[in-house]
């Protein structure tokens, strides 16, 4: 029985299984960074700090494309928490605890907080249960799905959540740890401007497929399953193709559906407000069924 339903909430399925958007060699964590023991990694963001502009988010690129019809030019902020992520504080008490990992469109590039899918979660949640809710944003901007297996291996035993919202990314991308003791992220659609990342970059295109992507889809899935087996979880997608590959070794019932984009956010790129509202409610209607 999960947590959730022994404390007397709803039913848990019974199913249980920088700015430039990358870090470059220079400013990667290193190993002990990445991988602390007991504690969350620090990200290679700002730090404390709020923005006004952040990666692909620019005002160079807001005046090229003649603004937004939503957002102006002061209406988006990134406010970052003492680690790194753009997210309450860790120490932040409440009643019930939520994670949300994913990338940048769970970190929420182009949008201001209160569009993203995972917080209108969090309020329709308060407003339905009416006990205080603090959702915790651990999305990263080119993230991949070694990201966030990794993530949850380090954030679920520190933060204890009660609910988890995991949108998987693109199935191309990887973590790798170089001889120089960095954490490279690969992203078959970032051009590196370090010449070692440049290397491994190379050599990352030459082993890729779609096969070997898939599969490393369904390890990372299966990494978190155990591990999220007595809580309440539910999963999307931003690669529904690779996801239907492997769909026979997945838990249907925690999969809610696709964050698409049917709009765009202030940076052109991004799904937009709409696409996370329409996210927001897959989530939200998913949690009902499984919790009546």
């Amino acid at each position: 029985m999960s947590r959730w339903h022994a404390e007397g909430k709803f039913r848990q399925s019974e199913n249980c299984g920088a700015q430039n958007g990358f870090a470059e060699l220079s400013e990667a964590p290193r190993f002990d960074d990445w991988l602390p023991r007991n504690r969350l990694p620090p990200t290679y963001f700002p730090k404390s700090t709020q923005l006004d502009w952040f990666d692909m988010d620019t005002f160079e690129n807001f005046k090229a494309r003649s603004g937004h019809p939503i957002y102006g030019e002061h209406d988006i902020q990134y406010s970052f928490n003492a680690l790194g992520y753009r997210s309450p504080e860790f120490e932040h008490l409440a009643d019930v605890r939520v994670i949300a990992v994913g990338c940048s469109y769970v970190m929420g590039v182009g949008l201001p907080q209160n569009a993203l899918f995972h917080y209108q979660f969090g309020e329709r949640l308060q407003a339905h249960s009416g006990r205080s809710v603090v959702v915790w944003n651990l999305g990263s901007v080119g993230a991949s799905n070694d990201y966030i297996a990794r993530m949850l291996q380090l954030a679920v035993p520190v933060l204890d959540p009660h609910i988890l919202l995991v949108n998987f990314t693109h199935a191309s991308r990887r973590e790798y740890v170089s001889v120089q003791n960095r954490l490279v992220p690969y992203n078959p659609g970032w051009e590196p401007h370090d010449l070692v990342n440049r290397a491994i970059k190379k050599q990352f295109l030459g082993l890729s497929s779609p096969y070997d992507d898939r599969v490393n889809l369904f390890r990372n899935y299966r990494a978190i399953e155990p591990l999220l087996c007595n809580r309440c979880w539910l999963f999307s997608s931003s690669d529904p193709e690779a996801l239907a590959e492997i769909a026979e070794h997945v838990d249907k019932s925690r999969y809610v559906g696709v964050l698409g984009s049917v709009d765009k956010a202030r940076d052109g790129a991004h799904p937009g407000p709409q696409s996370h509202t329409e996210l927001a409610l897959l989530y939200w209607n998913r949690f009902l069924t499984l919790n009546k």
